[in-house]
């Protein structure tokens, strides 16, 4: 058979109840001081800067190359490009 096993009450460590404490009451907020959170916000704040940066030079960049083919098609191309429109002569 069996043993019985005896119930014991679950004590938590002290250690334990002070950590949770410490948990329950601050946020991040409160445990970075206000040097370093406005140094985070500034970074943050670059990073959104630097992508919109990248973003409007890779559109731009794009536009420029949508041009340049455009001014570099020959007659042949745009012949064929007026004639798809429907607007050629022999439609």
């Amino acid at each position: 058979m069996a043993k019985k096993q005896q119930k014991r009450p679950q004590r938590p460590s002290q250690e334990a109840a002070a950590v949770k404490e410490e948990k329950n009451g601050l946020n991040l907020k409160e445990m970075l001081s206000e040097a370093a959170l406005g140094k985070l916000k500034q970074l943050e704040k670059d990073m959104k800067a630097e992508t919109e940066r990248q973003a409007q030079e890779a559109a731009e960049k794009k536009r420029r190359e949508q041009e340049e083919r455009e001014k570099n098609k020959s007659f042949g191309e745009l012949l064929d490009e007026y004639e798809k429109k429907g607007k050629g002569k022999y439609s």
